[in-house]
Parts: structure tokens; sequence; C-alpha cells
């Protein structure tokens, strides 16, 4: 009987409404809760396996620490401080601060090394009177760079003097221990004197797959545990450097990979108050509405067809996870992942209006991603107009079995105000709807 009186809700309504309201029973109510909490986990853990975000050392929300001078040692003569004059400033939207894409105070410098009160800061590398210096970043990481860890090491540096390029850079990975290392020549990346002065961004690739670095002892890529850069100059001069961002990156991993249980936990509770707050939002509105025209109804019978009228939800649940297991796999590099949240349609998206923080190459990804999930997007905003109208339909048959003496115009005044105001209300309770 209960499945007979859910599926006549989809194609004869006013019956099923009927039969409801005369016997109402909790038992469907629960059912159709179950079945909307099941499915819309189902739906966001597809699309969720669908989204790769990039992984970085140190983590994303950390990574000013390979800038820290206190981790840093040089070569005889060489001093290693961290300078607040001048610092790398690349600032992004990050959607966990709770502000609109529009308000600056949204964004944050990724690199700024908060060293001490002072503020944002970079590593500057200074020398005098020589013409080679050494600067080793060592007891601060242990990073997997093995097939399936982290692609890329990426710096950015600034050459402030002399202003001729070193005719030698090389750049040694340490595993475990000094005797086991991988060298790679830098000098070829850092060769272009009108570049002096400028920020520089380098992406190296590190790990198995990659030619051109030369192994010494025995070291393994799934333990990488300090670095050393190393200049050589044509002749002696005063040296300065300045390194705004150093850190590995080229990791993608889905969020159910690093996340599973603190998702399944945030969807739980999430769509179980989506839920119970539509039905009581619902329940409450149209009951009011009843009370204030002056006319005798019961709580129970209200409640209760509205949860079998929120079965159209378990149908727009289904129809987002159809369009969620058809999505290509998505890629987010770090910069835009601090940016990625939910729209009021349970998708997950970056804002084009932070777009233009972006550096070039990620504004070219975000453009990738964007074409890549257009029609997903078009689906799952498109069934959003859809299930709210048939609800707002549904709502009105109730209104009319329970009161078969207002009017067409009453009925459907009283259901679409009650469904435009629950909608209102969960995209400020819950943020979705």
């Amino acid at each position: 009987m209960i499945i007979d009186d859910i599926a006549q809700v989809v194609y004869a309504p006013q019956k099923a409404f009927k039969r409801i309201i005369e016997n109402p029973k909790y038992l469907g109510t629960l059912l159709i809760l179950l079945l909307f909490v099941g499915i819309q986990i189902g739906y966001e853990y597809a699309q969720f396996s669908k989204t790769y975000t990039e992984q970085t050392s140190p983590t994303v929300d950390q990574l000013s620490a390979y800038t820290n001078a206190t981790y840093w040692n040089g070569s005889q003569g060489v001093t290693l401080n961290n300078t607040y004059n001048d610092f790398f400033n690349y600032s992004v939207y990050v959607a966990a601060l709770g502000t609109t894409p529009t308000d600056q105070a949204g964004y944050y410098n990724l690199f700024a090394n908060y060293t001490n009160d002072i503020g944002p800061s970079s590593l500057e590398i200074d020398a005098v009177n020589t013409n080679n210096i050494s600067a080793a970043l060592s007891n601060a990481f242990n990073v997997d760079c093995s097939a399936s860890g982290f692609q890329n090491l990426s710096m950015t540096i600034k050459m402030v003097s002399p202003k001729v390029a070193p005719q030698s850079v090389v750049l040694t990975l340490y595993s475990l221990n000094d005797s086991n290392y991988y060298t790679y020549d830098l000098t070829s990346s850092l060769s272009n004197t009108t570049a002096i002065g400028l920020w520089q961004n380098l992406t190296i690739p590190v790990g198995p797959a990659y030619s051109g670095w030369t192994s010494g002892g025995a070291p393994t890529w799934g333990n990488v545990t300090a670095l050393k850069l190393d200049f050589d100059y044509p002749a002696n001069s005063n040296i300065t450097m300045r390194i705004g961002a150093l850190f590995f990156r080229g990791q993608y991993q889905t969020p159910i990979e690093y996340n599973n249980t603190g998702l399944l936990l945030q969807f739980l509770q999430v769509f179980s108050l989506q839920f119970i707050f539509s039905w009581f939002l619902l329940t409450g509105l149209i009951y009011l509405f009843f009370k204030g025209l002056k006319t005798s109804v019961a709580w129970k019978p209200i409640f209760v067809a509205l949860a079998f009228a929120l079965f159209v939800m378990v149908i727009r649940a289904l129809v987002n996870l159809v369009a969620a297991l058809t999505l290509p796999p998505v890629y987010y590099p770090f910069d835009l992942t601090l940016g990625v949240r939910f729209d009021a349609f349970g998708s997950v998206f970056y804002p084009p209006e932070a777009v233009g923080a972006l550096s070039a190459q990620s504004q070219a990804i975000f453009s990738s991603v964007d074409s890549l999930t257009s029609a997903f997007r078009f689906v799952t905003s498109g069934i959003f107009y859809v299930a709210y109208v048939w609800l707002g339909a549904l709502c009105t048959i109730i209104v009319g079995t329970l009161k078969p003496e207002f009017s067409m115009v009453k009925r459907i005044v009283i259901a679409g105000v009650s469904v435009a105001v629950t909608i209102l209300l969960l995209l400020l309770l819950v943020g979705i709807a």
C-alpha cells in the first residue's frame, strides 16, 4: 500500500493524496526520507569520485613553510633571512573564508610567509664578493615523488644581483641522507638576463618517469627528504636572490580518497537537514495559511501528505545521480581547489568572478573544467526548477484536497508562497535547496 501511494504521487496524485490524507501513516514518510538521503549521498559520491584536486607538499594551507629561513642553511659566507620588503604575491579566492568572490576579504596570499607579526615575506639569500653559493632546505619534509606521488617541484625565484645570469645552477634532491641524491641542471631556466629583477616561475618535473635527473648513490623517489641549490657565477660579486614560493605538486586525488569518512558524515547531516527542514517548513507555512484564513485543519494529514509530495526530490536526486555518473574526470589545480564550493543545486563549481585572480595557466584550466562540466550543471540546475515547480503543483493538490472549497487561485497562492519561502529559508539555513 505504501509503495502504491508513493508511485501514485507521480502518476495519479489526486487519488494518492485523497487516500493519504484520509489515513495518514508515518512509515511512508520515513521510507521517503531514507531514499532521499541515500540517493543524494550516492549523487555526491558519484560527483566527487570524478573530481580530482591537486595535493601539495607542504599542504595548500601551509605553502609558505618551505620559504621559512629557519629551515635553511647556506655555504660559508651565505646569509639567509626572510625579507618583508619584497614577497611573491599570489592571492586567490578561498571559499572557506565565507565571503563572496567580489569581496577582497575572501582572497588569501598563498605564499605569504608569516614568520612573525611583521607580515608576509620571501626567503632572501645574500653573499658578498663571491662567485658561488649554496643554500639547502633540510629536516622539513619527507616527500613521495614516486610514480603515484608528486610529479613536479614548483619554485618562484627572483635574481636580484648581479645583473648577469649564473653560468651554472644545479638543483639536488636528497633521499634519506647526503650520500643518495638526484641532480638536475637548471642553468637554462635561469639564463635570461632580461628576467633579472623579476619573479620567475619554474616547474621542474620529478619522479622516475622524467629524464634529466642524474642519480648518485642509491636514492629512491619515494623518500625525498632535502634539497639544495648551487649557483656559480662567472666572476666575484655581491649576490642576492629571493625565493617566494617552493613546493611539490602534481599529485591528484579525489576527496573520497583522502576524506571519505568526513564526507559521509557531512552529507548525512546536510541532506537529512535539507529534507527535514523542507518538510517542517512546508507543513508549518501551509498550516499557518489555514489558521490565518480561520479554517480548521489537523497537523498530521498535512505533515504526512507533504512528505509524500517531497518524493519529487527523490526523483530529482536520481536524475542528479545519473548526470554525475556521466561526468568525465575533472582535475582542479591547487589554486582552484581552495575556491571550489557547492552551488544551490549540490554541484561543485569555481565562481567565475574569482577567475581573474588566477594565473594564466589556471585560467585556461578553469575554462576546460567549465566546458567539461557545463552539461552536468545544466541538468542539475534544470531539474532543480522542474522539481520545485512539480512540488508546488503537488502542494496545490494537497491544499485542494484538504479544503476543496478554496478557489484554484487561492490554492496556487498558498502552495506557491510556501514553496518559495521554503527554498529561501533552505538556502539561508542549509546552503542548498
